[in-house]
């Protein structure tokens, strides 16, 4: 079992029905353990001492038509030890719901809303998951992928973990089954500010690159050696 102090949000557009997660730790590669979701079905942030598996037993249940709250009641019914396990979901529908076990790393919290579901575990703040979701849900003039990045954003403010955050993770679905954003900042002594100077060179190709994927035809020119 690997420990990951993290705090995270996961999120949902109403408007568009995107989904979405953006994650930090002190831990090296974050997004590769605790970012997962499907398209049209929901996201998951398995953390604390993680178990990624439990994100492949709540997107199936979820497929299968079960809410969010269901699909936390799977993953800690799938677990040999839950009580170290600390969960966020968000569904299609966009509802939500968190666990955290009585074995989570330090100060831990969590926050759960129609659309949005954030949590922490090693805070200097046990507020941190509920003024990030707070903050997630009054962005509501924002995308998707900006409005999670302005939510954890607020948990760097408010002093983020013990630990120096070194890996952040920006995973976003929208209307295709590949993640329409997947920005990863493995390590890093300032990911956060990587992570949005990423998002700034990334967001005017995310739709380019989805036209590639699905009618090349249509693919813009980016002017590199090859691409007449």
């Amino acid at each position: 079992m690997e420990a990951t102090n993290t705090f995270s949000v996961a999120g949902r557009c109403p408007e568009t029905g995107a989904l979405g997660v953006i994650v930090t730790s002190s831990s090296p590669a974050v997004g590769s353990r605790c970012a997962w979701g499907k398209n049209d079905v929901g996201v998951i942030l398995p953390q604390n001492v993680t178990d990624p598996r439990l994100a492949t037993v709540g997107l199936t249940a979820m497929e299968q038509g079960y809410n969010a709250d269901a699909a936390i009641r799977t993953m800690k019914e799938a677990s040999d030890y839950p009580e170290y396990r600390q969960l966020a979901v968000v569904d299609k529908n966009g509802e939500s719901a968190v666990f955290t076990g009585d074995k989570a790393l330090g100060v831990s919290g969590e926050f759960c809303s129609d659309n949005v579901a954030s949590i922490g575990n090693l805070l200097k703040d046990p507020d941190i998951p509920q003024a990030m979701g707070e903050k997630f849900l009054q962005e509501n003039n924002l995308s998707l992928s900006e409005r999670l990045i302005s939510a954890i954003d607020t948990g760097f403010e408010m002093g983020g973990e013990l630990d120096q955050e070194h890996s952040i993770a920006l995973l976003v679905y929208k209307d295709v089954p590949f993640p329409y954003v997947d920005l990863r900042v493995d390590y890093s002594e300032d990911p956060l500010n990587d992570l949005k100077n990423l998002w700034e060179i990334y967001k005017p190709q995310a739709e380019d690159y989805k036209v590639r994927a699905l009618n090349p035809v249509k693919a813009p020119s980016y002017g590199v050696k090859g691409d007449e």
